[in-house]
């Protein structure tokens, strides 16, 4: 008996922990609908909701697209539905993967890393430890470990002279699909730490902030995202039978209401857990933000759209400090547009067209007190979404660099640093 009983656990953690093959999306469409009113846009949520459609971007404004993939087999019955509500459904991306097998050849499958390229996240770990073993300014420290044991890695950049400096943080890969927030936060470890073009500003930055970088605070996603299922965005926890996964960043424990903008469904892709803090992922976050009582600026880096964007996710009543965060948001967006012309929308997470609770930005301010917490949405606006090519890595990370930059030096002047 207790051999059947052993058996049947072993397979039951089999069942769970297996990787699937890998998943595509032929025939998949991602479709553009330009909504006219606030009321179209809640309808367009609702009918996503009843197809279970994977939404790629809301309009934070009346101007902007609503963004969603559509499997092949609810195309006709969705569009016709768009259309009863008197909405055009742009047929933006025709076949998902197309676009996919198009990018995916030039990822970076060895396990030799570059800046150049989206690595795997041994590769990312091994780069990182190597800085540090070479650059005196680089040490990298583990926050804790994933729900399937991967290390969640950050590193901090320090010139070492002086105390009690204000730090800056950033991560990326929060969403698991997100490469290229993945590898906009390493070219910025790279800039800072190795400054290639000795650019004076950078050493003026050191000699005001420490910095912190985490390149992938979602590994067991990431991984599973380069490996099995490209469009994959949660983590890896099983939840029920048949789905996996909570939308970490609509998990943490300010303001948490799965009801504003994230879902009770353990299937959707905003599944926001359970319970506030219900994902080991967000409680190593939610700890790592709230230990290090320096930090004076947050940046959770995304992709797609172009906004730079402060809280309050969960409300559309303004911070009281909200002419500050704007003004430092829009002199980021500035020196992006200066760089290679991207333009990037600067505003209030939900003005006014709809809120997403439970968001890391969110507790960084709320429950932390990190002053300036934003959430950067890099390129682009309609071209490849979240299905970025390599050839965007390094332009995305210049120009998100330059905004990065001008955040930091304004910041010293702003605050009387």
């Amino acid at each position: 008996m207790w051999t059947q009983l052993a058996l049947a656990v072993a397979l039951v953690v089999t069942i769970w922990s297996t990787p699937s093959t890998t998943i595509r999306y032929d025939g998949h469409e991602v479709l553009q609908i330009l909504p006219q009113t606030i009321e179209d846009v809640h309808k367009l949520i609702s009918l996503a909701k009843k197809y279970h459609l994977d939404i790629w971007k809301s309009p934070r404004y009346l101007n902007e697209t609503f963004d969603v993939r559509v499997d092949p087999d609810q195309i006709t019955d969705f569009v016709h539905d768009i259309e009863s509500l008197g909405l055009k459904a742009d047929h933006w991306i025709t076949d998902v993967q197309k676009l996919i097998d198009e990018v995916t050849h030039t990822r970076n499958r060895r396990a030799t890393f570059s800046i150049g390229a989206f690595n795997d996240h041994n590769s990312i770990n091994s780069y990182l430890n190597s800085l540090a073993s070479s650059n005196p300014r680089v040490t990298v420290h583990s926050m804790g470990q994933s729900y399937e044991g991967r290390d969640i890695r950050y590193v901090k950049i320090s010139n070492n002279v002086g105390t009690n400096k204000k730090a800056i943080y950033a991560d990326g890969g929060i969403h698991a699909r997100e490469w290229l927030a993945v590898t906009t936060v390493l070219y910025f470890i790279d800039q800072i730490a190795n400054n290639p073009t000795q650019d004076r500003t950078i050493e003026a930055l050191l000699g005001k902030f420490d910095f912190y970088f985490a390149p992938v605070v979602n590994p067991d996603g990431y991984e599973y995202s380069r490996n099995h299922d490209r469009m994959w965005r949660k983590n890896r926890r099983p939840v029920v039978s048949g789905c996996y996964g909570v939308d970490i960043n609509r998990n943490f424990a300010y303001h948490w209401n799965p009801d504003n903008g994230g879902s009770h469904n353990p299937c959707e892709e905003v599944h926001s857990g359970t319970h506030a803090t219900s994902e080991v992922e967000t409680k190593i976050l939610q700890n790592f933000l709230c230990s290090h009582s320096n930090l004076i600026a947050y940046l959770n880096v995304h992709t797609y759209g172009q906004y730079w964007i402060y809280p309050w996710g969960y409300t559309p009543i303004l911070p009281s400090d909200y002419r500050d965060l704007d003004h430092l948001g829009r002199t980021a967006a500035t020196a992006i547009r200066h760089t290679h012309g991207k333009v990037f929308t600067v505003g209030e997470d939900t003005r006014v067209l709809y809120a997403a609770a439970g968001g890391a930005d969110d507790y960084a301010k709320g429950a932390c007190g990190v002053k300036y917490s934003y959430t950067v949405e890099l390129r682009d606006t309609g071209v490849h979404g979240f299905v970025a090519p390599q050839s965007y890595i390094i332009p995305a990370g210049e120009e998100t660099f330059a905004g990065f930059k001008a955040f930091a030096t304004e910041l010293i002047h702003y605050e009387h640093l």
